[in-house]
This record gives C-alpha cells, sequence and structure tokens, in this order.
C-alpha cells in the first residue's frame, strides 16, 4: 500500500510542474490513446468497450473546448476545431466508423505535436532568470 501511495504523491508532484503547454499535449495524448483503442476494440468486435474509449476521447476534448481563453484570436479558430473533433467522435462512435476513428486519430496526433512544438518555442523563448 505504501508504494501505490508514494507513486501516486509522485504522480501528483509531476502533473503539478507541468507547464500549461504541457498539459494540453498531455490531455490530446489521452485522446490519442482513447481513440486508438477504440478503433482496436471495434475492429474486434467489443462494442461496449469501443464506445466507452470514444466517449473518454470526446471528453477529454471537451475539457480542451472548456479550457480556451476566448480573449485570444487563436481561441476561434480552436473553438471551432474541438466542436468538429468533438461531434465528429459522436458520429464515428454512433455508426461504428473504424475509417472516421482513424482519420480523428490523425488529426488529434497533429494537433497534439503542433502543441508540442508551440510549448518547446514558448518555453525556448522564456528567459533563463541566470
Amino acid at each position: 500500500m505504501q508504494n501505490a501511495n508514494a507513486y501516486q504523491e509522485s504522480k501528483r508532484q509531476a502533473l503539478e510542474t507541468l507547464t500549461k503547454g504541457e498539459v494540453v499535449v498531455r490531455l490530446f495524448e489521452e485522446a490519442s490513446k482513447q481513440v486508438k483503442m477504440g478503433i482496436f476494440l471495434t475492429e474486434r468486435g467489443n462494442s461496449v468497450k469501443a464506445y466507452n474509449a470514444i466517449a473518454k476521447a470526446q471528453q477529454v476534448i471537451s475539457s480542451l473546448h472548456r479550457s480556451l481563453d476566448m480573449q485570444y484570436p487563436i481561441s476561434m479558430e480552436l473553438d471551432a476545431m474541438y466542436g468538429f473533433l468533438f461531434e465528429q467522435l459522436g458520429q464515428a462512435n454512433a455508426h461504428r466508423d473504424v475509417e472516421l476513428m482513424k482519420e480523428l486519430w490523425i488529426l488529434i496526433n497533429d494537433l497534439k505535436d503542433s502543441f508540442k512544438e508551440a510549448d518547446k518555442l514558448v518555453n525556448s523563448s522564456k528567459p533563463t532568470g541566470r
């Protein structure tokens, strides 16, 4: 039990030290993982677990959507993108459409990579304090 508590504490501390960009990247990684799992399970006929995996991906996208700060111009574009992803994930889930799931998985990974690059640029331009 102590090992489990130590693991949970170290995991919590690691999450608390993430930049906002790193949190967004982690959320996209989770959405990607859930869509990939949905694809895998749908292809194997496990529709209940596949449905749940895609629903989890939708929850992640919804969290990203709710976190937008609409004072920035890019937020309007992300608002539309997240709405599109949420809607399309719902369609893919309702119709067990593996091809659509695969397309959305690619899009989610592209967004993840874009945010990862943006976070690197932002962090590399910050003064180091030396």
